[in-house]
């Protein structure tokens, strides 16, 4: 390679970082700060796109050692730092994967393979957090303190109610976290290869042809039994936050068949919407409209996961895709 295109790269390496950076220190451009690493990928190397990702990664860590400079000798100070630190581990982590997985042989394996180092990491913080109660409880009531002082400005209700209520918001977003990241990662995903793939019909083709294998129906029900039995029997919560996780996580795959099947559908009707357009329309109406948003998206899911017994679409829309 070239000294001039070896600056080059060096060059694109350094901005993407500090676009990146930036993004993840904004409110709405931390949901996209990955998106211009991947961008990366379409014009360098995939090592220089790897070592912008590591470079973008370091920023953050070190501007969340700086927040905690003060109490840096402390060990639950950097427990704090670890836990503030999973969603963009995760994202980046994923970003990379999804890069260097593009000889994937399906998408749905492709999403897999990304989104595995969000589970892995959240596994290893759980067990940890589980083995070290006292750390745990400590974590709690911080972040239960934390939660209790926002509600108390939003209404006046009794200090019992509130910090029951910051108990249990903290639960949804312990139960939340993993899928946010891995719906986080599926839409920046999206996104880049909408953008590199514009108006490419073997990239349309390609969203309309998404499928889940038929035994992925499975690990979907039984989470979702599991998830019933939590609301009748106490299940500890190293076992119940992981499950109501994983679950909504099938949910997501299959809201992605889902959509697939009504752009499939809306092909066969004729029109010509590119699934970017279509997206972005959905994404609105899930935003704006509240409570028939909810409806939407679990109509999206089911149909997706009617797929496993109701063909919804005609057999030339399926992807040549093996699963075997």
């Amino acid at each position: 390679m070239n000294q001039g295109v070896r600056s080059r790269e060096t060059g694109s390496l350094i901005l993407a970082a500090a676009v990146s950076f930036v993004l993840y220190l904004t409110s709405i451009g931390s949901l996209f700060f990955t998106l211009p690493l991947l961008l990366l990928d379409r014009r360098c190397r995939k090592r220089t796109t790897d070592t912008a990702c590591v470079a973008a990664l370091v920023l953050i860590l070190g501007r969340n050692i700086f927040l905690f400079k003060d109490a840096l000798n402390q060990s639950l100070t950097w427990t704090f730092i670890s836990v503030s630190m999973f969603m963009p581990l995760s994202l980046i982590l994923s970003a990379i994967v999804w890069v260097n997985k593009d000889d994937c042989r399906s998408v749905f394996e492709r999403i897999i393979y990304s989104v595995l180092p969000s589970l892995i990491l959240f596994v290893l913080i759980e067990a940890w957090l589980a083995f070290n109660p006292d750390v745990l409880q400590t974590l709690v009531e911080a972040y239960s303190s934390t939660i209790s002082s926002m509600l108390s400005l939003i209404f006046t209700a009794d200090e019992a109610v509130t910090a029951y209520m910051a108990l249990v918001l903290l639960f949804a977003l312990a139960s939340l976290a993993v899928p946010l990241v891995v719906a986080n990662h599926i839409g920046i995903a999206f996104i880049y290869e909408a953008c590199t793939h514009p108006e490419n019909e073997a990239f349309e083709r390609k969203i309309r042809t998404f499928r889940v294998p038929e035994w992925f129906v499975y690990p979907f029900l039984a989470l979702w039994a599991f998830v019933l039995v939590c609301c009748f029997v106490a299940v500890p919560f190293w076992i119940s936050v992981p499950v109501i996780s994983l679950a909504l996580c099938t949910m997501l795959i299959y809201f992605l068949q889902g959509f697939a099947i009504i752009m499939a559908r809306l092909r066969q009707r004729g029109s010509h919407m590119t699934a970017f357009k279509a997206a972005g329309w959905l994404l609105l109406i899930l935003i704006i409209v509240q409570v028939v948003n909810i409806i939407l998206a679990l109509g999206i899911t089911l149909t997706g996961v009617l797929e496993n017994w109701i063909k919804l679409r005609k057999p030339e829309e399926f992807s040549n895709e093996d699963y075997s």
